[in-house]
């Protein structure tokens, strides 16, 4: 008897350590950091659900990556996920988040780009505050962000 209590505590240690390290594994995908065609710009695309949890993670996954200054460009693309699935109580929080990570990334010298709000999303952007100064840079698709980056550059495409 002795020994399968053992065996079972040993078991669901193994299970918990394995559990901890799947956990790790979601944290580093849910704020993917892709490095741009555009020079001096990265991409966080995010999928999926949002929530005040994650969008710290997403601030301080994207503030690290800010650290060593070759970032001019963080460019969030919310177009795939399900926002519109958050609690309207939530919005709140989650645009405070928003606004902490613009700010953030604005102390360390680069400007966050957003692309894909959602008609609801936004209209709560605006209501909590967060874009009444009017600094906030969005576009409705990823292609018009990265078009208005490198025009903003003086970048240009040429074909051969």
């Amino acid at each position: 008897m002795t020994e399968s209590i053992e065996s079972l505590k040993q078991e669901i240690n193994r299970l918990n350590q394995k559990l901890e390290r799947y956990e790790s594994y979601i944290k580093e995908l849910s704020a993917p950091i892709i490095p741009s065609i555009v020079p001096h710009t990265i991409l966080v695309p995010l999928t999926g659900g949002i929530t005040e949890e994650r969008l710290t993670h997403i601030l301080e996954a994207v503030l690290q990556h800010l650290q060593y200054g070759e970032v001019e460009n963080v460019l969030i693309d919310l177009s795939g996920t399900n926002i519109n699935d958050v609690d309207k109580s939530d919005y709140q929080l989650m645009a405070a988040r928003m606004k902490d990570l613009i700010g953030a990334v604005k102390l360390m010298g680069a400007r966050t780009i957003f692309v894909g709000f959602s008609p609801l999303f936004a209209r709560e952007m605006v209501l909590s505050g967060v874009v009444r100064d009017g600094r906030i840079h969005s576009f409705s698709t990823f292609r018009s962000a990265l078009q208005h980056i490198m025009k903003d550059r003086g970048y240009e495409i040429k074909q051969r």
